[in-house]
Protein backbone atom coordinates (compact mmCIF):
# COMPACT_ATOMS: atom_id res chain seq x y z
CA UNK A 1 0.00 0.00 0.00
CA UNK A 2 2.92 2.46 0.83
CA UNK A 3 4.06 2.33 -2.17
CA UNK A 4 1.00 2.65 -4.62
CA UNK A 5 0.51 6.08 -1.89
CA UNK A 6 3.64 7.56 -2.91
CA UNK A 7 3.87 6.54 -6.65
CA UNK A 8 2.71 10.02 -7.57
CA UNK A 9 5.77 11.30 -6.11
CA UNK A 10 7.82 9.14 -8.82
CA UNK A 11 10.63 8.14 -6.34
CA UNK A 12 13.64 8.09 -7.92
CA UNK A 13 17.13 8.17 -5.94
CA UNK A 14 18.66 10.54 -8.24
CA UNK A 15 15.48 12.82 -8.77
CA UNK A 16 17.97 15.83 -8.03
CA UNK A 17 21.14 14.66 -9.26
CA UNK A 18 20.38 16.98 -12.85
CA UNK A 19 19.46 19.51 -10.88
CA UNK A 20 22.76 19.71 -8.74
CA UNK A 21 24.41 18.71 -11.83
CA UNK A 22 23.35 22.24 -13.54
CA UNK A 23 23.73 24.18 -10.21
CA UNK A 24 26.56 22.99 -8.12
CA UNK A 25 30.01 24.40 -9.45
CA UNK A 26 33.01 23.68 -8.73
CA UNK A 27 33.86 26.67 -6.35
CA UNK A 28 31.10 24.67 -4.06
CA UNK A 29 32.32 21.78 -4.08
CA UNK A 30 36.08 22.99 -2.69
CA UNK A 31 33.72 24.93 0.14
CA UNK A 32 32.06 21.94 1.12
CA UNK A 33 35.07 19.96 0.67
CA UNK A 34 37.23 22.41 2.98
CA UNK A 35 34.31 22.81 5.60
CA UNK A 36 36.43 20.98 8.43
CA UNK A 37 39.10 23.70 8.75
CA UNK A 38 40.87 22.13 5.56
CA UNK A 39 41.40 18.92 6.75
CA UNK A 40 41.60 16.17 3.81
CA UNK A 41 39.98 18.88 1.57
CA UNK A 42 41.31 17.17 -1.56
CA UNK A 43 40.39 14.12 -0.78
CA UNK A 44 36.93 14.82 -0.05
CA UNK A 45 36.73 17.28 -2.84
CA UNK A 46 37.16 13.85 -5.30
CA UNK A 47 34.49 12.05 -3.37
CA UNK A 48 31.82 15.11 -4.00
CA UNK A 49 33.26 15.44 -7.70
CA UNK A 50 32.40 11.65 -8.43
CA UNK A 51 29.06 11.63 -7.06
CA UNK A 52 28.21 14.93 -8.55
CA UNK A 53 29.30 13.75 -12.04
CA UNK A 54 27.92 10.15 -11.53
CA UNK A 55 25.29 10.66 -9.70
CA UNK A 56 25.89 7.91 -7.36
CA UNK A 57 26.35 7.88 -3.58
CA UNK A 58 28.27 4.88 -2.36
CA UNK A 59 31.57 5.78 0.00
CA UNK A 60 31.48 6.40 3.44
CA UNK A 61 34.16 7.99 4.22
CA UNK A 62 34.38 9.41 7.41
CA UNK A 63 36.15 12.64 6.53
CA UNK A 64 33.42 13.22 3.76
CA UNK A 65 30.58 12.57 5.85
CA UNK A 66 32.16 15.28 8.02
CA UNK A 67 32.11 17.97 6.05
CA UNK A 68 28.30 17.28 4.60
CA UNK A 69 27.32 17.00 8.17
CA UNK A 70 29.04 20.24 8.86
CA UNK A 71 27.34 21.75 5.62
CA UNK A 72 24.08 20.53 6.81
CA UNK A 73 24.15 23.17 9.64
CA UNK A 74 24.64 26.18 7.63
CA UNK A 75 22.13 28.74 7.54
CA UNK A 76 22.07 30.24 4.06
CA UNK A 77 19.88 33.48 5.55
CA UNK A 78 23.10 34.67 7.88
CA UNK A 79 25.48 36.09 6.51
CA UNK A 80 28.28 36.04 9.03
CA UNK A 81 27.72 32.17 8.85
CA UNK A 82 30.36 29.71 8.33
CA UNK A 83 31.12 26.88 7.00
CA UNK A 84 28.09 27.44 4.25
CA UNK A 85 27.20 29.47 1.41
CA UNK A 86 25.13 32.52 1.75
CA UNK A 87 21.87 33.07 -0.15
CA UNK A 88 20.82 30.92 -3.14
CA UNK A 89 23.98 29.34 -3.61
CA UNK A 90 24.23 27.95 -0.01
CA UNK A 91 20.55 26.57 0.12
CA UNK A 92 21.66 24.74 -2.80
CA UNK A 93 25.13 23.57 -1.06
CA UNK A 94 22.73 22.26 2.11
CA UNK A 95 20.54 20.41 0.12
CA UNK A 96 23.53 18.68 -2.00
CA UNK A 97 24.84 17.96 1.68
CA UNK A 98 21.67 16.97 3.29
CA UNK A 99 20.40 14.62 0.15
CA UNK A 100 23.75 13.09 0.05
CA UNK A 101 23.68 12.32 3.29
CA UNK A 102 19.91 10.66 3.06
CA UNK A 103 21.12 8.62 0.41
CA UNK A 104 24.18 7.40 2.32
CA UNK A 105 22.35 6.70 5.00
CA UNK A 106 20.05 3.22 3.79
CA UNK A 107 23.19 1.89 2.58
CA UNK A 108 25.26 2.24 5.76
CA UNK A 109 22.45 2.47 8.60
CA UNK A 110 25.34 2.72 11.70
CA UNK A 111 27.46 5.56 10.66
CA UNK A 112 23.71 7.73 10.81
CA UNK A 113 22.34 9.81 12.71
CA UNK A 114 20.58 13.20 14.01
CA UNK A 115 18.40 12.44 10.34
CA UNK A 116 15.19 14.17 11.33
CA UNK A 117 17.65 17.22 11.40
CA UNK A 118 18.77 16.68 8.26
CA UNK A 119 15.20 16.09 6.71
CA UNK A 120 14.22 19.93 8.33
CA UNK A 121 17.29 21.42 6.45
CA UNK A 122 16.78 19.72 3.07
CA UNK A 123 13.31 20.54 2.72
CA UNK A 124 13.42 23.72 4.04
CA UNK A 125 16.10 24.80 1.28
CA UNK A 126 14.56 22.42 -1.14
CA UNK A 127 11.22 24.49 -0.87
CA UNK A 128 13.43 27.93 -1.04
CA UNK A 129 14.73 26.60 -4.25
CA UNK A 130 11.43 26.85 -6.03
CA UNK A 131 8.86 24.20 -6.91
CA UNK A 132 10.73 21.93 -9.50
CA UNK A 133 13.22 21.57 -6.91
CA UNK A 134 10.87 20.31 -4.03
CA UNK A 135 9.04 18.31 -6.23
CA UNK A 136 12.36 16.10 -7.01
CA UNK A 137 13.06 16.27 -3.37
CA UNK A 138 9.89 14.63 -2.53
CA UNK A 139 10.50 12.03 -5.13
CA UNK A 140 13.85 11.24 -3.91
CA UNK A 141 12.30 11.10 0.18
CA UNK A 142 9.87 8.86 -1.62
CA UNK A 143 12.66 6.11 -2.85
CA UNK A 144 14.44 6.92 0.54
CA UNK A 145 11.06 5.65 2.36
CA UNK A 146 10.62 2.75 0.55
CA UNK A 147 13.87 1.63 0.00
CA UNK A 148 14.50 1.78 4.18
CA UNK A 149 12.43 4.26 6.40
CA UNK A 150 14.93 3.44 9.01
CA UNK A 151 14.12 2.25 12.46
CA UNK A 152 12.70 4.00 15.80
CA UNK A 153 12.14 7.65 15.30
CA UNK A 154 13.03 8.21 11.73
CA UNK A 155 9.54 6.73 9.75
CA UNK A 156 7.53 9.08 11.11
CA UNK A 157 9.75 12.04 10.56
CA UNK A 158 10.57 10.93 6.83
CA UNK A 159 6.80 10.43 6.35
CA UNK A 160 6.09 13.54 7.67
CA UNK A 161 8.66 15.52 5.50
CA UNK A 162 6.97 14.28 2.45
CA UNK A 163 4.14 15.35 3.83
CA UNK A 164 4.97 18.50 3.94
CA UNK A 165 6.77 18.48 0.57
CA UNK A 166 3.50 17.06 -1.01
CA UNK A 167 1.00 19.82 0.69
CA UNK A 168 3.34 22.42 -0.70
CA UNK A 169 3.30 21.53 -3.84
CA UNK A 170 -0.54 20.17 -4.73
CA UNK A 171 -3.23 22.50 -4.09
CA UNK A 172 -5.63 20.94 -6.70
CA UNK A 173 -9.27 19.65 -5.62
CA UNK A 174 -8.62 16.80 -7.48
CA UNK A 175 -5.55 16.10 -4.98
CA UNK A 176 -7.68 16.32 -1.78
CA UNK A 177 -8.25 12.51 -1.12
CA UNK A 178 -4.35 11.61 -1.81
CA UNK A 179 -3.35 14.14 0.45
CA UNK A 180 -5.65 13.08 3.38
CA UNK A 181 -4.31 9.95 2.69
CA UNK A 182 -0.89 10.80 3.28
CA UNK A 183 -2.07 12.75 6.44
CA UNK A 184 -3.52 9.57 8.04
CA UNK A 185 -0.13 7.17 6.65
CA UNK A 186 2.09 9.75 8.23
CA UNK A 187 -0.27 9.85 11.58
CA UNK A 188 -0.26 5.92 11.42
CA UNK A 189 3.75 6.15 11.69
CA UNK A 190 4.20 8.50 14.27
CA UNK A 191 1.69 5.83 16.51
CA UNK A 192 3.64 3.45 15.73
CA UNK A 193 6.86 5.07 16.82
CA UNK A 194 5.34 6.14 19.95
CA UNK A 195 4.75 2.85 21.62
CA UNK A 196 8.69 2.54 21.99
CA UNK A 197 8.75 5.95 24.00
CA UNK A 198 7.18 7.77 26.74
CA UNK A 199 6.99 11.58 25.62
CA UNK A 200 3.75 12.94 24.89
CA UNK A 201 4.78 15.74 22.81
CA UNK A 202 3.51 14.78 19.08
CA UNK A 203 6.35 14.07 16.66
CA UNK A 204 8.76 15.99 18.14
CA UNK A 205 8.83 14.56 21.31
CA UNK A 206 10.25 11.40 19.67
CA UNK A 207 13.62 12.30 19.44
CA UNK A 208 16.28 13.86 21.53
CA UNK A 209 18.09 15.54 18.11
CA UNK A 210 16.07 18.98 18.43
CA UNK A 211 18.11 21.22 17.11
CA UNK A 212 16.56 21.94 14.02
CA UNK A 213 12.88 22.10 15.89
CA UNK A 214 12.24 25.56 15.30
CA UNK A 215 12.44 24.49 11.65
CA UNK A 216 10.21 21.89 11.84
CA UNK A 217 7.25 24.08 13.71
CA UNK A 218 7.72 26.57 11.52
CA UNK A 219 7.33 24.29 8.22
CA UNK A 220 4.30 23.17 9.82
CA UNK A 221 2.94 26.19 10.75
CA UNK A 222 3.03 27.84 6.91
CA UNK A 223 2.67 24.91 5.25
CA UNK A 224 -0.33 22.92 6.91
CA UNK A 225 -1.08 25.01 9.54
CA UNK A 226 -1.47 28.00 8.53
CA UNK A 227 -1.07 27.61 4.65
CA UNK A 228 -0.57 30.80 2.07
CA UNK A 229 -3.48 29.36 -0.29
CA UNK A 230 -6.46 26.91 0.79
CA UNK A 231 -6.11 23.41 0.84
CA UNK A 232 -8.17 21.32 -0.96
CA UNK A 233 -11.30 20.92 0.65
CA UNK A 234 -11.33 17.26 1.69
CA UNK A 235 -7.84 17.46 2.83
CA UNK A 236 -8.22 20.71 5.12
CA UNK A 237 -9.11 19.56 8.22
CA UNK A 238 -6.57 16.64 8.59
CA UNK A 239 -3.43 18.99 7.38
CA UNK A 240 -3.92 21.58 9.65
CA UNK A 241 -4.37 19.23 12.30
CA UNK A 242 -1.07 17.74 11.96
CA UNK A 243 0.20 21.46 11.14
CA UNK A 244 -1.12 22.39 14.74
CA UNK A 245 -0.09 19.29 16.18
CA UNK A 246 3.86 20.07 15.12
CA UNK A 247 3.62 23.50 15.06
CA UNK A 248 2.19 23.40 18.94
CA UNK A 249 -0.77 25.94 17.88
Amino acid sequence: MTEQLLAPLDPNESALTPLFQTKIDEGMLREIAAADYGWKAEECYALLQRILKTGLVASDDGNLREVLELIRWSEPTDPGWSPGGQGLRGHWMRLFACTVLVRLAPKYPASSGSECDTLAQLISSAIELGRPVARAASGMLAWRFLADPGDAEDPPFLAFAILLLAAHLERGEDRGLWLKQLAAWVEDQESRARNETSEHEWLIGLTLFRQRETVWRSLALRILACPESPHSREADEALRLLGELVAGI
